[in-house]
């Protein structure tokens, strides 16, 4: 039950925060930095590469 009102109130942060935008099917990501285990990484650089997949886990490195 912890983990079903910690993935809601994520959820709900998410949807209400002043800067989170819906994105229809298929459309593309904003450009954005995040840390990761390499270091910083920005999404324009990242797909010079090639696609990406973008995938949230909200609840990985929680406990419960």
């Amino acid at each position: 039950m912890k983990r079903l009102i910690r993935a809601g109130a994520v959820i709900a942060a998410t949807l209400f925060s002043s800067n989170a935008a819906a994105l229809e099917v298929g459309a593309a990501a904003p450009d954005f930095t995040a840390v990761s285990t390499r270091g910083k990484i920005t999404l324009s650089q990242v797909l010079m590469n090639g696609p990406v997949v973008l995938a949230l886990y909200y609840a990985d490195f929680t406990s419960g």
